[in-house]
Formats: C-alpha cells, sequence, structure tokens
C-alpha cells in the first residue's frame, strides 16, 4: 500500500462519513464525548514512581526542532544522536541509544533500527508532545525498552478544535540556516460522537553551515509528511478508531561520519518512506472489572539507497505486523491492568548489482514475539501507594541457512511511592528489562570494512560473521526519587523540586567485536593460502559481553513567580564495562539547562532564553576526547486575544551565539546559529 493509496482511502472514508456521522452525533448527549485510551504509564500511575521528561507543545513552539531528537536535548540525561543530519538523528538516553531505546507512535511500537541508518520519521510539526521514559520498562513494553522509552504523540482532533464542529490549521515557518521551509495544514471535525483529522506537511532543507561558516554537507533533504484519523463512539460502551500515517524522505546524507567538503564522495541518495496503519477497538461498559482495548497494526519502512559513484542500489526494509489486548479492572483499591502483544518483523534487504566487498544483511529474515503481562496497583494507606508487574516474553529469530535464536526472558517490577508530607513525595523502584537481538546482529555477514587492495588479488577486507547464539541483553535498575512542592515562599510564587539516583546494569551487553590481526604474516598467508584477500583483514562479530554499569542522577528546579519563570536542571551518567573497568561509550557529557521566561500580557507576549552547559566528556574508551561546549537560544512568541483571535508567532534564535561544537560521541559538528520564524492560524 503506497502513500497515494493511504490518502485516497483516508479521504474517501472522511468524505463519505463525515456528513451522516455528524448527523448522528446531535442525537447523544453533549457529555458523551470522546476519550481517548490512555497511555500504559498512565494506567499503570507509574509517573508516580519514574523519571519522566514531557516535551509539550508550548515547547515544541519555542524550540522549532528540526528533529524528533532534537526536541529533547533539554532534558537531563538525555542527548542527541546520530551526527548533524536532521534525518539520521536519534536519541540517547542515560547512555544507552539505538535499538536499546524503543520508540512508540500513537500507541504503537516501532521496530525499524538498522545500523547506520535514520529510524525516527515524524515531521516535529506534526506532534502533540513527546514523552520520555527513563530507564527500563520492559514490564510494560516488552523487548527494547532497557533504556527508556521514547513515545510520540500525533495531533489530534482536539488539538485543532476547540469544542464542536470543524476547524482547521495553517502554519509556514521558515529557517535561515540551511534555508529550511516547513508548511503544514490541518482541517478537522468534532462531534459527540465522531472525531476525524486530515493534516499533512512538507519541509524543505538546504544545506546548512556549522559554526565556523563551514558548509554541512548531507544536510538537504525534502519531507513529506501525512495524517488521518478517524474516532468513532458508536454507544456508550463501544468505540473504534483508524489512523493512517505516512513519510517520504528524499535526501542525501553522508553513509557514515563526516559532512564536510573532503567527504563529499561519502554523500549518497537515500529516499525512505515510512506508513502505518493502525485499526482500533475500546469496549467499556458500565463494568469495573472491564475496560478492553484492542488493536491491530501494520508499519513497513523502506530505505533505498544510491551510492552517488554509482555503485548502484540498496534496499533496506521491514515489515511490522503486531496486535495488542489490554484491560483495565477496578478491585475496590486494587487495581489491574492485563494485557497481551505479539508482533512479527520481516527483513528484505538487497545489495546493490550483487556488488561484493558490501555487508550482507539477511535478507528474508524474520522475528516473531509473543508477550503477556500483568500490572497491579494497591493504595496501601492514604499516603502509600504500591505497584507491581510482571511479563513473560518468547522470540525467536530465524534466516534462511541459518540456525534459529529461539529465546524467552521474564521482566519484573515494583515500585513504591510515599506522600511524606503534602510538599513531599518518595518514590524508589525495581525493573528488570530485556532486548532481544536483532536479526543483523544474528545473522549479518559479508565485507564490513576493506583494509587495502593488492594487484591482481584485490581488496584485502575484515568480513562479518553470523553469530546465532547470541542472547539476549538484561537490565536491571534500581532509581529512588524525590518530588518536593513548595507554594508561598516569599510571595504568591512556587517552587517544584525533582531529584533522581539511579543505577542500570545491563547483562550480556551486545557489542560488535572487530578483530584485525597485527600479525602481517598471519595476513599474508591467509591471502596467499586463500588466494584472495576476502576476509584476511580479520572478522567482525556481535557477541555478548560480560555486563555494562550506567548510574548517575538528575535535578531540575522550576520558580514560578507572578510573569516570571526559571528553571534549571542538571543530568550526569557514569558508565563502565565491569569486565576490564573501562568506560563505556555513548554515555552523555554532563549537562547543566536553565531556562527564563517572562510574559509580557499587555502586549500577549511571551520572551525567553535557555541555555545549554555541557562539560568535556573525557570518560573515554579510546584516545579521542570531546570538548566542552554553551550554547544560548532565545524565543518569543505573539498569540494575540482579541481581533486577532486564532493567530500565533514564534521567533527563535537557536545557537544565538553562533557556537562551533560536537555533541560527545558524534564524529560530526552542529549547525551554527539560525532564526527560525513561523506563523499558525487556527480557525
Amino acid at each position: 500500500m503506497n502513500h497515494k493509496q493511504l490518502s485516497l482511502i483516508a479521504s474517501s472514508v472522511l468524505l463519505a462519513l463525515s456528513p451522516s456521522l455528524h448527523a448522528q452525533g446531535t442525537e447523544h448527549q453533549a457529555d458523551e464525548k470522546i476519550v481517548v485510551t490512555a497511555s500504559r504509564l498512565e494506567v499503570t500511575q507509574q509517573e508516580k514512581t519514574r523519571s519522566i521528561d514531557v516535551v509539550d507543545q508550548k515547547k515544541l513552539a519555542e524550540i522549532q526542532p528540526n528533529s524528533v531528537a532534537e526536541a529533547l536535548k533539554f532534558e537531563p540525561n538525555v542527548s542527541l544522536a546520530g551526527g548533524n543530519v536532521p534525518g539520521n538523528q536519534s536519541v540517547n538516553i542515560r547512555g544507552l541509544q539505538g535499538n536499546k531505546i524503543l520508540q512508540v507512535i500513537d500507541g504503537n511500537r516501532q521496530n525499524f533500527d538498522y545500523d547506520h541508518r535514520p529510524s525516527y520519521f515524524l515531521d516535529p510539526s506534526l506532534l502533540s508532545d513527546v514523552q520520555v521514559i527513563k530507564g527500563p520498562i520492559s514490564s510494560l513494553y516488552g523487548s527494547g525498552a532497557i533504556g527508556g522509552v521514547v513515545i510520540q504523540n500525533t495531533i489530534n482532533a482536539a488539538d485543532i478544535v476547540d469544542g464542536k464542529g470543524l476547524g482547521g490549521r495553517i502554519k509556514t515557518g521558515y529557517q535561515d540556516n540551511g534555508d529550511v521551509w516547513t508548511n503544514t495544514a490541518a482541517i478537522a471535525n468534532q462531534s459527540d460522537n465522531i472525531d476525524w483529522l486530515l493534516a499533512g506537511s512538507v519541509r524543505d532543507t538546504g544545506v546548512m553551515e556549522q559554526g565556523n561558516g563551514y558548509k554541512l554537507y548531507g544536510t538537504e533533504s525534502t519531507d513529506t509528511t501525512g495524517l488521518a484519523k478517524l474516532n468513532w463512539r458508536a454507544n456508550s460502551a463501544n468505540r473504534f478508531g483508524l489512523s493512517l500515517r505516512y513519510s517520504d524522505r528524499d535526501g542525501h546524507p553522508p553513509v557514515v561520519g563526516s559532512t564536510d567538503q573532503a567527504a563529499t564522495d561519502t554523500l549518497i541518495d537515500r529516499n525512505t518512506e515510512d506508513q502505518s496503519v493502525i485499526l482500533s477497538y475500546n469496549f467499556n461498559p458500565a463494568n469495573e472489572l472491564v475496560n478492553l482495548d484492542t488493536r491491530i497494526y501494520y508499519n513497513q519502512t523502506e530505505i533505498l539507497e544510491t551510492a552517488t559513484t554509482g555503485n548502484g542500489k540498496d534496499l533496506s526494509k521491514i515489515k511490522t505486523t503486531g496486535f495488542s489486548i489490554t484491560n483495565e479492572s477496578e478491585l475496590g483499591a486494587l487495581q489491574v491492568y492485563t494485557g497481551l502483544d505479539g508482533y512479527q518483523d520481516k527483513l528484505n534487504a538487497k545489495r546493490g548489482n550483487g556488488e561484493q566487498g558490501r555487508p550482507t544483511p539477511p535478507d528474508g529474515a524474520e522475528t516473531t514475539t509473543l508477550g503477556a503481562f500483568a500490572y497491579v496497583n494497591y493504595a496501601l494507606t492514604d499516603t502509600i501507594g504500591l505497584d507491581a508487574g510482571l511479563r513473560y516474553d518468547t522470540f525467536k529469530a530465524e534466516a534462511k541457512g541459518l540456525k534459529d535464536n529461539n529465546e524467552s526472558a521474564v521482566s519484573p517490577s515494583a515500585g513504591i511511592s510515599w506522600q511524606a508530607a503534602s510538599w513531599m513525595q518518595w518514590s524508589l523502584r525495581y525493573d528488570e528489562a530485556f532486548r532481544a537481538p536483532t536479526t543483523t546482529e544474528l545473522y549479518m555477514d559479508g565485507t564490513h570494512f576493506t583494509m587495502f587492495s593488492i594487484p591482481g588479488i584485490g581488496p584485502v577486507t575484515n568480513a562479518f560473521t553470523p553469530n546465532p547464539d547470541l542472547k539476549p541483553e538484561k537490565a536491571q535498575s534500581i532509581e529512588l526519587k524525590g518530588q518536593f512542592d513548595f507554594e508561598n515562599l516569599i510571595a504568591k510564587d512556587k517552587l517544584s523540586l525533582t531529584a533522581a539516583v539511579f543505577r542500570n546494569e545491563v547483562e550480556d551487553f551486545i557489542n560488535l567485536d572487530v578483530f584485525v590481526p597485527t600479525d602481517s604474516s598471519a595476513m599474508m598467508g591467509c591471502i596467499m593460502g586463500s588466494g584472495s584477500g576476502i576476509g584476511c583483514a580479520g572478522t567482525s562479530r556481535s557477541v555478548n559481553v560480560d555486563r555494562a554499569e550506567l548510574e548517575g542522577y538528575e535535578v531540575a528546579a522550576v520558580y514560578r513567580v507572578a510573569s516570571l519563570s526559571a528553571g534549571l536542571s542538571y543530568g550526569q551518567t557514569r558508565g563502565k564495562d565491569k569486565s576490564d573497568g573501562s568506560w563505556l561509550d555513548n554515555v552523555p557529557a554532563d549537562k547543566w539547562v536553565a531556562q527564563l521566561e517572562y510574559a509580557l500580557w499587555q502586549i500577549d507576549t511571551n520572551v525567553g532564553t535557555r541555555a545549554l552547559f555541557a562539560n568535556e566528556q573525557d570518560r573515554v574508551s579510546g584516545n579521542e576526547t570531546y570538548d566542552s561546549y554553551n550554547t544560548v537560544d532565545f524565543y518569543a512568541t505573539w498569540e494575540p486575544l482579541s481581533n486577532l483571535d486564532g493567530l500565533k508567532v514564534d521567533f527563535t534564535v537557536a545557537n544565538a551565539f553562533d557556537e562551533n561544537y560536537r555533541v560527545a560521541w558524534n564524529e560530526v559538528y552542529q549547525p551554527g546559529r539560525s532564526f527560525r520564524l513561523s506563523a499558525q492560524y487556527t480557525f
């Protein structure tokens, strides 16, 4: 199903049903509104005991991010991964990234995480909010959530229409660094028993510049995103939903690494198509034992790459078919949440023109996962609450001609919260989580890299070797958190403080072990014996290492008085390989973030500034360290409440002082100063 078919289906359904369904809606009572199903986190009330950051529409407008990852870079112990090309960026949480962080969009997991290729495809202009759950949470979400979860919620009809009726929104934005234009439009309708939404965006990005004026080659792209939603409340007990999402990105990023002038020959043509279909049904009768939510979904992500050197086309494609069934029950003070999840991933991967000297993913590989869980909440006293859960998953990976990988995992979880005083709450929780190895980690073969070439023999390469005996990664985490809320300290003011300390130990950590012979005679013996240099520069193989330990803390404070608000946060993570005591890679630098905002009510304007201070990262396994850096953003929002009701203008100066900097563990520098202006009108 391509994007034209998706758009045609969505338009036909909505245009055909909206008049009749709107008429039906008028027959219901005014208080019978469609209720969006709560997330698993909210249902189990774990927001009391977990560290969670939320970037809402207000903050998204202040940042005007180029990617989902950029929207999260100010949160403590969260950082950008994937370099400076917006389409390649992903999220690092407390030192873990990639497939160790689960991505969820509108309630459904996204399983595309494929080597150096992108995995975040949503245009931030179509987001309602982004939530970051820090720490392991497999007890609710299954495989992949050993470092945390990034939950992306797209806009709904309620974000466009205030109350009932038909409404819409148009928005345009411009950024000077990269000559970025973004245009977004949405139309929606709400009635007593139905709501629907159609939305789309187009983003055109050119070549950006870093802080010293050097061009960042490979940042240019054209992104198109479409979204369609339909929710129908048939009666007081039955609700149905349909959601369609499509995105297309055409760009020219580097394969990996540098985006400077010297590396322009590494740029490739890349087209990415990502689409999703979700069908949902909720049964919620007047019965405290039943609140059933079911959904089936289909995700397909396809990346087609053509190297600029003319080496043919590469195809990387994953199809995910899945379902989930959950139920909430109220048994007095005891709340029970149960669920069943299942999904199958099918990998389709081909390398252009049958080329040699390339990594060879396992074309046709499949992964099948089935999980069941139960979670309970219990109010022990008026001030003490308990939550506990247990999940069991079984999963199987298979590839033609290779050994199957069959494993299972049990993920327990428990938390306790104590409201010690009206202004003070403490919580303590323990979690275990797992991540099943991917088919590429299990079955990858072909060439990893070429060291040199010998006339008459050819390239001398380092070769991937499969390892179908990989074990799943397993995490054990403990976290202590305190929340303190004060009022009327020196005026009619409020002060909120949050602090958390954590330790996350990951056993059987999956790492790519690259072996290169140090004895040149052994390498030459391999070449002479085989008559080829293939594999004679060593091997690369995914292996389980003993144990990784990540520990740290984060604190955040927000103070509000009258029209002034101020915030300050700090995050610190340390990571070591417990087998030899060496520092772990990808652990973010210590980071401070300060914010100051003032509301000028007389002119319907908010102005603010946000500063980020990242320390030097010298806790590295190799010799390269990463310098400290400071960036400052300024922002202003004008939202008139009288004659121009519905208009909103946002202005942001990102990296205002043109700092030339790298985020730790990224090889490339980030963009320099950019002026960002957007205007939207909601009617």
